[in-house]
């Protein structure tokens, strides 16, 4: 678990801490202020940076993420894949490049950096005393690139602890001398503002089926349907497609089931919070728009079988929100939580000149919870 944030040179947060956190953590501020950024850099710290994930995130923006051999010679596209990462949308000119991790301790923070690939020659002399070529490879940081005589392409640098692997802009490296493959990754599942498909929904009903996670998410989605009794997936068999899945709900004294999507949208954000919780077990669970589909009356009850969850199975929980009804709810089981930490804190940009406008993380802690109002926290 992260008891403290440190994100630098990331989209839109160049230099941003949040020296405290907690279990479960909720992320407030207007829009456009910072927040998905600090949960798609969490994303990218869970999984290492690895060549699929970068590929994923910078897909979902339409952003540059393959350099293919007719877009090298596409003078009105000079950018380079993954630069829309880094702030100002541009590699640095210098070796310094985007860091996450903690605050305090950067043994295992994670860095990308823009660098080079280089192969030159190396003459040397076999078991016969003949000369032989060989290729050696090398990676080169910007500051030796001016000096060096032999072409070469480029690559990110990620590293993380003492490993360190390349990605190149058209594939991933295998593993060559002192770099090695692609890094473990942290369990993290995400809930993004939209509904997730059906299809990985059963996919995630499939992993824990008979077992407690089944009951847990039957309470789950009673919070909004007392009369709910029981869930299964089925087969869609006006579907062309033979694996796609529908989700089935049985309804005290109705005599057949009835599809979920019927029943509102609160049910089905309610079964994507919960199902989502079991795969991030021992990792991050992030969630973009806590509120969206749950009316606020369910809203304490949610976060407070949030909070038991993380506790349960060791995750670390980050959300973000416009709602001041998902606020005070978030505040008050917070509040009343004595062995789970709650934080919150606001995303935005400082108003000192000295931060030259810089987004910036406010953290109010569990104490400071009551305390806060609707205008402190900038929500609208």
């Amino acid at each position: 678990m992260l008891n403290s944030l440190d994100i630098k040179n990331f989209r839109s947060l160049e230099s941003f801490q949040v020296k405290k956190l907690g279990q479960v953590n909720l992320i407030v501020g207007k829009n456009n202020s910072g927040k998905s950024s600090v949960l798609e850099a969490l994303r990218i710290y869970a999984g290492s940076a690895n060549k699929a994930l970068l590929e994923n995130i910078a897909q979902g923006h339409n952003e540059k993420y393959r350099l293919n051999e007719d877009e090298e010679t596409n003078a009105f596209d000079t950018a380079l894949p993954f630069e829309d990462l880094f702030t100002g949308r541009a590699f640095p000119d210098n070796d310094l490049g985007i860091v996450i991790g903690e605050v305090e301790d950067s043994t295992h923070s994670l860095s990308i950096t823009h660098g080079f690939l280089a192969e030159e020659e190396e003459i040397s002399t076999d078991e016969l005393g003949e000369e032989v070529t060989r290729i050696r490879r090398i990676v080169i940081d910007k500051s030796e690139f001016s000096d060096f005589e032999y072409p070469a392409k480029d690559v990110l640098i990620v590293k993380k602890g003492q490993q360190v692997f390349l990605i190149d802009f058209t594939r991933t490296f295998p593993h060559f001398r002192r770099f090695s493959g692609e890094m473990n990754s942290i369990p993290c599942s995400v809930i993004p503002t939209q509904f997730i498909s059906m299809d990985e929904l059963a996919k995630e009903w499939d992993a824990i089926s008979l077992t407690e996670g089944e009951e847990i998410v039957k309470q789950a989605l009673r919070i909004v349907l007392p009369e709910f009794e029981d869930l299964s997936f089925v087969n869609d068999t006006s579907n062309k497609k033979p694996s796609h899945r529908l989700a089935k709900v049985k309804i005290t004294k109705l005599p057949r089931p009835v599809s979920l999507n019927s029943l509102g949208d609160g049910m089905l954000r309610i079964l994507q919070l919960v199902l989502k919780v079991f795969s991030a077990k021992g990792g991050f669970l992030l969630i973009d728009e806590f509120e969206n589909g749950l009316h606020y009356s369910v809203q304490e009850k949610v976060w407070t079988l949030l909070f038991t969850l993380a506790k349960d199975l060791e995750i670390q929980i980050f959300a973000t929100t416009h709602s001041w009804d998902c606020i005070e709810s978030f505040s008050k089981v917070a509040t009343e939580n004595k062995t789970t930490e709650g934080v919150l804190f606001r995303v935005g940009k400082s108003v000192r000149s000295s931060d030259e406008g810089r987004v910036i993380a406010t953290v109010f802690d569990k104490e400071q919870l009551y305390n806060i109002t609707q205008s402190d926290v900038e929500v609208r």
